[in-house]
């Protein structure tokens, strides 16, 4: 899964697939639904940090931790990881706002209707996410940035090359894959692969190529070290595993709402 801070956590086809109508809303009205997006994480952030204000955890006082895990009491978005409800309360919030917008340009009473109804379902996906409580990860792994790739002198055939990689931290959990840069390579070529900016918790990472974007596998059988290189090898490219949807939380913290929005 994502973290709360690898992106803006719900997409502009995410959005589309909520609302069929909401980008053509939001060109019509001239509204900015990236940075509605943006806003919507900010403040959905905010109220995440104010609820873990309101109820301190910590292995002296716990509410619900595992063994071994240790949490500040202090709520930390960059531990927080993109659960359902947390995605579903992002995505309902944007459109929140976005149909807020439009109603203030035009007082459409259409705008309005829809405007409440997101709020309403805000509302609902925020309640859902504080009873399930906020998954957690102990070690936290960002999302890989743009890998440097480039062409080399080697031995395979001409051919067009799509590659990824990921971060590795100490308890063999992975990141997300970076967005996906691809290489041509000439005839008598190869591809060096070089991450890029290693967060200090990584103890390795992983690369991901393929012939197509749909095709992308893992081509290493261990994490190599961060200050490697990777060049992929005469035999060419082997069917490893795709990459991973990101760490999954190691617990889940419960947080305590006391006043709803709106």
């Amino acid at each position: 899964m994502a973290l709360f801070e690898d992106s803006t956590i719900s997409t502009l086809d995410g959005l589309a697939a909520q609302d069929t109508s909401v980008l053509d809303v939001a060109s019509n009205e001239g509204i900015d639904v990236t940075g509605k997006l943006l806003l919507a994480k900010t403040e959905v952030g905010a109220e995440l940090v104010a609820a873990g204000a309101r109820a301190p955890f910590s292995p002296t006082s716990p509410l619900m931790w595992w063994p071994g895990v240790i949490s500040l009491s202090t709520l930390q978005l960059s531990h927080v990881v993109v659960t359902p409800p947390l995605q579903m309360w992002h995505a309902f919030h944007t459109l929140e706002l976005v149909y807020r917008d439009a109603y203030y340009n035009q007082l459409n009473d259409r705008y309005l209707g829809k405007w409440n109804a997101y709020k309403d379902l805000s509302k609902w996906a925020a309640g859902l996410l504080f009873q399930t409580g906020l998954g957690m990860v102990a070690d936290p792994i960002p999302i890989a940035e743009r890998p440097q790739v480039e062409a080399i002198a080697g031995t395979l055939a001409a051919a067009t090359y799509f590659v990824q990689v990921s971060w590795v931290n100490s308890r063999s959990e992975e990141g997300l894959a970076s967005t996906v840069v691809s290489v041509t390579a000439s005839e008598n070529s190869s591809v060096l692969v070089a991450p890029s900016n290693p967060p200090i918790n990584a103890t390795g990472w992983n690369v991901y190529v393929g012939s197509s974007i749909d095709s992308i596998t893992r081509q290493n059988t261990a994490p190599i070290v961060p200050s490697e290189t990777w060049v992929l090898p005469s035999s060419g490219l082997i069917a490893g595993k795709p990459p991973s949807n990101g760490q999954a939380p190691n617990y889940f913290r419960p947080v305590l709402r006391y006043l709803q929005r709106g």
